[in-house]
């Protein structure tokens, strides 16, 4: 009878050890499924703020890419709607470009057009409300670009931006370039003036000019804010002159005491391509060399 007894509690005893494991193990199983879920979730967490970081850090290198004058006139060529071709082949000689802390300011001798450089975008401001003074206008006289839409649609075009902003050369070669570049204008369209228009004032200035080999560019600003390019060859009086538009287009004038006015127009490559079909090209680069700009 007692051997039955510990026969029968022994197997109690191993009944309930087995039972204890078991409950063991699926609690251990339990624990390590959790911890498990822990570490991909903590995975997953470091995972997507890799991204993110990742994400940002391109975005932000995308930005560093254009300095602020860059994107100044990345806001000025898309308000414009012209493009950088157009500003480096008929307008670069008679833009002037200044800056005041995020603030540049751009002309061609008429209308200022002013880019505010913020820190996600660039707001353009045209300073004409009446659209006879300008090809603008009201419609366009304020408008807000974000640099991202700047920089998809000008990017491919930086080293021609920086070549108009002058980042190829010095500040004193830039303006000077800048004269040189203006010589060469004034003394092809006085040549088109003399040549092509016929105008008696524009040929005697002409004449005179290359006989003494001296041509003076005055440049002035009028009651309307457009600056008047004035020739004479030398100190000898002259009344001729000539303006440029934003778009290139040049604008004939004579200002004679009791006979003054706009005797024609004409863009910078028609004037070119003129003087070029006239075999004129070496008179007026002498012309031009010799010639000298004052006014601001």
């Amino acid at each position: 009878m007692k051997k039955s007894i510990i026969i029968t509690s022994a197997l109690m005893s191993c009944f309930l050890l087995t039972a204890c494991g078991s409950q063991s193990s699926s609690s251990s199983k339990q624990s390590s499924s959790h911890s498990s879920s822990k570490v991909v979730a903590k995975s997953s967490s470091v995972k997507h703020s890799s991204s993110s970081i990742a994400k940002s850090a391109s975005s932000q290198s995308e930005s560093q890419k254009y300095t602020d004058e860059e994107y100044a006139m990345m806001g000025f060529l898309k308000l414009d709607g012209q493009g950088i071709d157009n500003l480096l082949n008929n307008s670069i000689q008679n833009m002037n470009w200044k800056q005041s802390g995020n603030a540049y300011a751009i002309d061609f001798g008429a209308h200022t057009t002013t880019m505010t450089v913020n820190k996600d975008s660039v707001t353009v401001t045209y300073d004409a409300s009446d659209s006879s003074l300008g090809h603008m206008g009201t419609q366009n006289a304020h408008k807000t670009y974000t640099k991202e839409e700047l920089a998809n649609q000008f990017g491919s075009d930086k080293a021609k931006i920086d070549q108009a902003l002058g980042h190829n050369s010095s500040s004193s070669s830039s303006s000077s370039t800048q004269d040189q570049n203006l010589t060469q204008q004034a003394s092809s369209i006085l040549y088109y003036g003399a040549s092509k228009l016929n105008n008696e004032e524009f040929k005697n200035c002409y004449d005179y000019a290359v006989k003494t080999s001296k041509l003076d560019i005055v440049k002035t600003t009028n009651s309307q804010n457009v600056t008047i390019y004035k020739m004479a060859p030398g100190e000898v009086d002259s009344y001729i002159a000539y303006s440029v538009d934003s778009d290139g287009t040049i604008h004939f004038y004579k200002m004679l005491p009791n006979d003054s006015g706009e005797i024609g127009t004409a863009s910078q490559n028609d004037i070119n391509s003129f003087v070029s079909s006239q075999k004129a090209t070496d008179q007026v680069n002498q012309l031009a060399n010799a010639a000298k700009v004052y006014g601001n």
